[in-house]
């Protein structure tokens, strides 16, 4: 039970810390996190100093964690007007689509990543095809590099056009339906670890086609 002056009850407060570290661990910083943590967990939206006030952090540093999860998708904030301000003011709540927020991440920080080091070891195979022997393992070892960051990017691109689809609704019974559709496809004609070029390709695909067929929905 929640006083008067309680935006958050103290019971849900006290796992903010996890909000923190599970943030933190996929590059956002603590503050980020605990502001993140406070807005899911707030029955309402909040102005910038209900947030200061509750998290006892500084005017810049919540202005500056409400920027970087605007930036991922993760909060939207706006204008309202508030009878006791007499005045219009900014408040500030978060995404109910968390997949649209994972999707955000994936393409605005995870894929230029791996895109970057996938880009690297495709030169480094070039130039050790040209100065090395078939039987180099340098070789395999790039390959390896290369297919893995291949595998990445198609469960990655997978993320995003789910959240293309504008199907929230669904995602309890594809997630479900997850572990079934990856089992299927490891255990085809090609191993996964020969998958190459031809995993950026059609892994993306044949994951949706499967989820599809798994949850009963049919491809229009």
């Amino acid at each position: 039970m929640m006083n008067d002056q309680e935006i958050v009850e103290k019971a849900l407060l006290k796992e903010l810390p996890v909000f923190e570290n599970f943030l933190n661990q996929i590059g956002f910083k603590r503050i980020e996190g605990s502001v993140y943590g406070l807005l899911v967990l707030s029955p309402r939206p909040l102005m910038s100093s209900e947030i200061e006030t509750t998290l006892s952090l500084s005017q810049p540093a919540v202005s500056n964690a409400l920027k970087v999860l605007t930036h991922y998708g993760a909060v939207i904030s706006r204008d309202v007007k508030k009878e006791e301000f007499e005045r219009r003011v900014k408040v500030h709540s978060v995404k109910e689509d968390s997949l649209q927020i994972v999707s955000s991440v994936f393409r605005k920080r995870e894929q230029e990543t791996i895109q970057e080091f996938k880009h690297m070891a495709l030169r480094l195979e070039k130039i050790s095809n040209e100065i090395s022997s078939d039987n180099d393992p340098r070789a395999k070892r790039l390959k390896s590099i290369i297919s893995t960051c291949e595998i990445a990017e198609s469960v990655m691109s997978f993320v995003v056009e789910l959240t293309k689809s504008k199907l929230p609704e669904e995602y309890p019974q594809i997630v479900k339906q997850l572990p079934k559709t990856l089992s299927l496809l490891s255990s085809g004609v090609v191993p996964m670890a020969n998958l190459t070029d031809q995993v950026k390709k059609s892994l993306t695909n044949k994951l949706k086609g499967g989820l599809e067929r798994l949850s009963g929905e049919v491809t229009k």
